[in-house]
């Protein structure tokens, strides 16, 4: 999250790359922490591991930093630069959730250190987009203008595009925030159109929502509704709940400055329920804030002071008030009562304002008097008085210095939500590039030099020398079947990682077990089959009649069925080179339906398990296939997956004849 290294290089950088895809899970992190309990890991191995620790844990960040501490500690111990930067990075972005913008920094300033060394400008490039992202959260535009213009020239450089489109959606935000709309509005295009590109609905998503609040701002209402309205629909099927709050309030913004008082509160009260029922405490004192203004303009003060009352207890409770904790209880009670005063004043009728003013009038004359003759009798009392006034003067400077760094904490705690969701869309596709560069040198490599035979080959032709031609031509075609071969390992890539970036939670329903399995071990066969024209073997099925109906969830099933299959074709293939023509390469698979279980069976005759392997075969990161052909996660996540159906799966193997994989599930009373 002991293996050879080489087989290890393999798996973890697959191991990113569903990561970076797929974003934060905290599922896998459940599954890995179990992994790094056992304590069985050690050198490479176990970095990755705690950097998928560090990365998924979502659940505890105190855990997720421990696991970042140790990263660090492992990682400088073995003088391994790459991930000592996955440490610090991660290890920053974890004070950043705690607000200690102090020790995020210093991380974030080891990470640029380690980047370099390891020199992988994709890293230097992420941890300068992140120091920008903590100065723009404490409004230091002028730090943050400047690392960001360091992070996006190098993302261009490495064509890293989602990293480059959320840093420039950063950038935008910033100058959004500084009011600076028409230079925000081109950063957010620009983003918006490089996710679209790259087909990432969420940062499309993001894009379009800050558009909408640009549009707010500059009171086109239409565009701006429409915006939002797209970016929220998007981020609900992700169930990425922050952003939405943020944009609802924006949108009630609009309809209160519109003098629309229902609509205001419905989309203000639609981001309080949202924030409440997910306990996102920023997003809830936002929320109550603007409840609170709403029934203010509406002349309902009891109220708008309930929901005031409640926005100061959120904002306090944030964790990064303790930059002003020691005012906070005086500034709290001042606050409230306050607000109780102008409740109160404005509650009167028309009548009674005239006279208090009135009696206002009557005590400022008395008042006047009395310090005339205070004046004139008593010089102590005067100086006393004096300096009342000076002191008097203070408290209402600090309390206005108060509501100022109060209403900046407030845009900084909003800002360092929406830049941390960004932060983490800007280390998803490290991975990604870095899994699918091999393949990618390979194919420009070999283009280079047929670019230079070919050239050759031209010249020789001119001379007439076709037997170099010949030869030239010979090595031309070999070099395509090498650019062929090494383009269909990038897109098998490319396509792994879809597979397992899903999204979406499925459920379990009544599914024909049969129909099911004979579904997917026609898809693997077909599969093999477009890969490989040449491959054939005999399908046998047996399929239970009374098997019927059990409730499963079917995506699931049929893609364990699938990598079960896969690695029987696979083993009688390699047995098929090994035993010649001789050979007569099969596989059955069957289903069989006792009292209270269901038994789906994958058998064939190809090379089997060795003892030893198969001690280790449901553990991650291990493959008995050749480099670059065996991801070994495969049997992970299928064992994972039968057993959160509550089943099992057996194998029975002999080396040199063949393996059998039974898969065990539960059948409920009632199912037919």
């Amino acid at each position: 999250m002991s293996i050879s290294d080489k087989v290890c290089f393999c798996l973890i950088a697959f191991f990113c790359a569903i990561t970076s895809v797929s974003a934060q899970d905290q599922k896998l992190a459940d599954s890995l922490a179990r992994i790094y309990h056992e304590d069985k890991l050690a050198d490479t191995a176990k970095l990755e591991l705690l950097s998928q620790l560090s990365f998924n844990e979502v659940n505890d960040f105190k855990l997720s930093l421990k696991y970042a501490e140790e990263l660090i500690s492992l990682a400088a111990e073995a003088k391994n630069d790459k991930y000592l930067f996955q440490g610090y990075f991660q290890k920053g972005n974890k004070k950043r959730l705690f607000g200690d913008y102090q020790d995020a920094l210093d991380a974030y300033f080891r990470s640029v250190n380690a980047a370099k060394k390891a020199k992988i400008i994709s890293y230097e490039a992420s941890a300068y987009g992140a120091i920008g992202d903590v100065y723009s959260s404490t409004k230091n535009y002028s730090s943050a203008s400047s690392y960001y213009n360091k992070a996006i020239p190098m993302l261009r450089q490495t064509g890293d595009s989602i990293d480059l489109a959320s840093f420039i959606l950063n950038a935008g935000e910033a100058l959004r925030q500084n009011r600076k709309y028409d230079s925000a509005l081109v950063y957010f295009k620009e983003s918006e159109e490089i996710f679209k590109n790259i087909n990432y609905l969420t940062g499309k998503a993001y894009s379009l929502g800050n558009i909408g609040m640009v549009y707010a701002s500059t009171g086109k209402n239409t565009l701006a509704e429409n915006n939002i309205n797209e970016a929220i629909e998007m981020l609900t099927v992700s169930k990425d709940y922050y952003p939405i709050c943020d944009y609802l309030i924006s949108l009630s913004d609009m309809y209160l400055n519109k003098g629309d008082i229902p609509r205001a509160l419905d989309y203000a009260g639609r981001s309080l329920n949202l924030a409440s029922q997910f306990h996102l405490k920023e997003q809830i004192s936002n929320g109550n804030l603007q409840l609170s203004e709403i029934n203010e303009k509406a002349a309902k003060w009891d109220e708008s002071l309930k929901y005031y009352k409640a926005h100061i207890a959120y904002r306090d409770s944030l964790n990064n008030i303790k930059t002003i904790q020691k005012m906070a209880d005086l500034r709290t009670d001042f606050e409230v009562s306050q607000k109780q005063a102008e409740v109160n004043l404005l509650s009167r009728q028309k009548k009674l304002q005239r006279m208090l003013l009135f009696a206002a009038l009557i005590v400022l004359g008395v008042i006047t008097v009395l310090v005339i003759i205070l004046f004139r009798n008593n010089r102590q009392k005067q100086r006393a008085y004096m300096l009342l006034s000076k002191a008097k003067a203070i408290t209402e400077e600090q309390r206005d210095q108060t509501n100022k760094a109060l209403e900046k904490l407030k845009r900084t705690q909003a800002h360092l939500i929406q830049s941390e969701k960004m932060t983490s869309l800007g280390e998803m596709t490290a991975g990604i590039a870095h899994e699918i560069q091999n393949p990618l040198n390979f194919v420009n490599n070999f283009s280079e030099v047929n670019t230079e035979l070919i050239a050759e080959l031209q010249a020789e032709n001119k001379k007439g020398n076709h037997d170099v031609v010949h030869a030239i031509s010979e090595e031309i075609f070999r070099n395509e079947e090498k650019v062929s071969h090494h383009g269909k390992r990038a897109d098998a890539i490319v396509k792994g990682m879809l597979q397992h970036s899903r999204p979406g939670s499925p459920e379990k329903m009544p599914t024909n077990i049969n129909a099911l399995v004979g579904e997917y071990f026609r898809l693997a066969y077909h599969a093999l089959r477009a890969k490989d024209k040449s491959f054939n073997a005999e399908m046998h099925t047996d399929f239970d009649p009374q098997a019927g109906e059990i409730n499963v969830v079917p995506q699931e099933i049929g893609r364990v069925i699938i990598n079960l299959v896969s690695n029987a074709f696979y083993a009688i293939v390699a047995k098929s080179k090994e035993a010649g023509d001789d050979f007569s390469p099969a596989v059955s698979v069957s289903t069989k339906k006792t009292n209270d279980q269901l038994l789906i069976s994958v058998k064939d005759n190809g090379t089997g398990i060795s003892a030893t392997a198969k001690e280790k075969i449901f553990q991650p990161f291990f493959t008995t296939k050749g480099p670059g052909l065996g991801i070994g996660l495969g049997l992970f996540l299928s064992y994972d997956i039968i057993k959160a159906h509550g089943g099992e799966i057996r194998v029975e193997s002999e080396e040199g004849m063949g393996s059998e994989f039974v898969v065990i599930l539960p059948v409920d009373k009632g199912e037919v």
